[in-house]
């Protein structure tokens, strides 16, 4: 019995554009497929609401995924590969409550079927809009920066400043106070600038409760999303 295999011209001309299984003739394409997609509606009203809204995935693998908003419905995670198996999802918005939902995962024989998460927000009923005592920002930086935030205490003043990209508007500060909790996001104003090259250095202020305070300082616009998570207190006079 005489075995005829492919010409190998022609398994290197397939090789540029797809990736071969184990199996001759069984073809796999090589786009990375997002694991999981998160739409995100306002629980009263039923509209649209992943705009500022923001996402993360802990895979069981412990592997963690960030989502942003690419439209006001869906919120894209920043996937460095195909994840199957169980996903646990947290999407969260200033001044909603967190929801966290979980999926399943399937994969097919080269690919993850991707999943769409529908989430629904509710707002805070004890959530309290929190204006910074300060905020000062830019300019640009010359060069690219990674999102970042630095927390410090002063007295009973709370000090958050880093980098935050933008598109080529002005930063704003938001920030809900509910119980213990606080949560700042930095994010895009809609104040056009005349000219950008790259991140914005920032700084925030807020006067701080005597009790301590479960902080949380996101980023909005680009990865990385969490910025801080800790908690904070007033600094004792020496």
């Amino acid at each position: 019995m005489t075995t005829h295999l492919p010409p190998l011209r022609a398994l290197v001309a397939l090789s540029g554009a797809v990736a071969l299984s184990g199996c001759w003739g069984f073809v796999c394409t090589t786009e990375l497929r997002p694991t999981v997609i998160v739409e995100v509606r306002e629980r009263a009203t039923g509209m649209p609401a992943a705009r500022w809204a923001t996402g993360l995935s802990e895979h069981e693998s412990g592997v963690l995924t960030e989502f942003l908003a690419y439209s006001e419905l869906r919120l894209w995670g920043n996937w460095a590969r195909e994840l199957p198996g169980d996903h646990t999802i947290v999407v969260r918005k200033p001044g909603f409550l967190t929801e966290v939902a979980g999926v399943e995962v399937d994969a097919d024989r080269c690919h993850v079927e991707t999943e769409i998460v529908r989430v629904e927000l509710a707002r805070d009923p004890r959530a309290v809009p929190v204006s910074p005592v300060s905020f000062i920002e830019g300019p640009d930086t010359a060069d690219w920066r990674p999102a970042s935030a630095a927390v410090r205490v002063h007295g009973d003043t709370l000090e958050v400043r880093g980098y935050a990209g933008t598109d080529c508007t002005e930063l704003q500060v938001v920030a809900f106070r509910s119980g213990s909790g606080l949560h700042v996001q930095v994010e895009p104003s809609a104040t056009q600038l005349d000219s950008c090259r790259g991140s914005r250095w920032f700084e925030a202020r807020f006067i701080l409760p005597s009790e301590p305070t479960r902080l949380l300082v996101t980023n909005a616009f680009l990865p990385p999303v969490e910025l801080f998570s800790g908690a904070v207190r007033p600094a004792r006079p020496d």
